[in-house]
């Protein structure tokens, strides 16, 4: 094959398979910050339907306060959960190189 250039296409392929992976972040980044922007319009929106013309200050700042201590519970909730699923790929990526050890080991024997 006239041309035809092996590690030209392996590069290419590369270089398109990196291209693809960023888009990728780019596009879950981006859909991130639409949510995240979706729940701040919810819990504005929220906030607007507790609060009374006759609430005092005082009624307002406390329904704020409990917001927040809602939310961080949330946010503790979310980093314990993140520490579990970190701890279980740790976990598969000790069993996945076990996995490729013992295959090298074995096509070693049979070789």
């Amino acid at each position: 094959m006239e041309g035809y250039k092996p590690m030209s296409n392996v590069f290419e392929i590369v270089k398109f398979l990196r291209r693809k992976n960023k888009l990728k972040r780019e596009i879950q980044d981006n859909d991130r910050k639409i949510r995240d922007n979706q729940k701040r319009v919810t819990l504005l929106e929220n906030l607007l339907d507790y609060i009374q013309p006759e609430m005092s200050r005082g009624d307002i700042v406390e329904i704020v306060k409990n917001m927040k201590v809602d939310y961080e519970d949330r946010i503790d909730d979310h980093i314990i959960k993140g520490a579990e699923i970190s701890k279980e790929r740790g976990e598969t990526t000790r069993q996945i190189k076990e996995l490729m050890r013992l295959e090298r080991e074995v096509n070693k024997t049979m070789s």
